[in-house]
């Protein structure tokens, strides 16, 4: 019962009150650090979002990225690709003028050996004529001191006659037998094709019908006419039954007539009309293949078409092939 009283006394009761008040204000204290807590919270999951967004934002800018190193390193790949091919192409350039300029240094080493072979021949021939006139001048003299020495004179005679043979064999030599005058070619108007070089026409030469070639003016040139003459040259040193017969050229001022015997039809006309049959097929390829053979085994200087096709194959009838 004391106990009691001195529980419920006034000084008891004033410091429960205090320990209340306390407690209280701990517990306001509590919940003002709690709402900083949240708060704090809040801002943390705030920031966290931020740091979300922008770590989706650097994602996303990392695929772009990643996808233009994809774009560039196929960029590289194609610009590699592309300098391999041109530096393909560059070496084969290169090799095609290297080619050419070995096939141009033959051919000029062949022009020197020619022009060395002319001026020699020209020497020959001045020194014939320089033995002729001094042979001329001797038998004059002779003539004049020995009027009644006919033996004399039959020896010098013949001395004469054989430097004239002599003379006449060196101009042989360098002759164009392959000549023939412009004035005994017709042409006709019945035109038969057109080439790079000129257009062919019908034509007559000697009685005969003949086919005639008649190179364009427009690529008449020195150079031109010295390769005209040089194919000329070669032509009429071609002989074999698979070859398109020449029979000569003209070579004076006007266009150059190149005059060859006269076939019925080319193989591409032949091909543009209907289909070979089997027998056509293997006897046409025989014998273009033994014209070439002949060509390339030419001695001593084997020589290439470089112009095989099927409208320079040219055909003639035999029975019903």
């Amino acid at each position: 019962m004391q106990d009691l009283r001195e529980a419920n006394s006034p000084g008891r009761t004033s410091e429960l009150e205090r320990q209340l008040r306390d407690f209280q204000q701990r517990e306001e204290n509590f919940q003002r650090q709690l709402r900083e807590i949240q708060e704090r919270e809040q801002n943390l999951q705030r920031q966290l979002r931020v740091v979300q967004e922008r770590d989706q934002s650097s994602q996303s800018q990392l695929t772009e990225f990643r996808q233009r190193e994809q774009n560039m390193q196929r960029l590289v790949r194609e610009l590699r690709e592309g300098e391999q091919n041109s530096q393909r192409q560059l070496m084969e350039f290169q090799q095609r003028e290297e080619n050419s300029q070995r096939q141009l240094t033959e051919f000029q080493q062949r022009e020197e050996n020619s022009q060395r072979q002319l001026t020699e021949f020209q020497q020959r021939e001045e020194n014939s004529q320089r033995q002729l006139r001094e042979l001329q001048r001797q038998l004059r003299e002779i003539g004049q001191q020995l009027t009644n020495s006919r033996e004399q004179v039959s020896e010098l005679q013949l001395s004469l006659s054989t430097a004239q043979q002599t003379i006449n064999q060196l101009r042989n030599q360098g002759a164009r037998d392959w000549v023939i005058p412009r004035d005994e070619i017709q042409i006709t108007e019945k035109c038969l094709g057109r080439g790079g070089w000129g257009s062919v026409n019908e034509g007559t030469y000697c009685g005969c019908t003949v086919a005639v070639k008649e190179i364009y003016e427009l690529i008449l040139s020195p150079h031109n006419i010295r390769l005209f003459e040089r194919e000329m040259n070669i032509a009429s040193k071609c002989r074999h039954p698979h070859l398109l017969q020449f029979i000569g050229a003209t070579v004076d001022e006007g266009s150059p007539l190149f005059v060859t015997e006269l076939m019925e039809k080319s193989l591409r006309t032949l091909l543009e009309q209907r289909q070979l049959s089997e027998t056509e097929i293997r006897t046409i390829s025989l014998d273009v293949a033994r014209a070439l053979n002949y060509l390339h085994q030419k001695k001593p200087d084997p020589i290439i078409h470089r112009d095989v096709s099927s409208a320079n194959v040219l055909l003639w009838r035999q029975g019903d092939q």
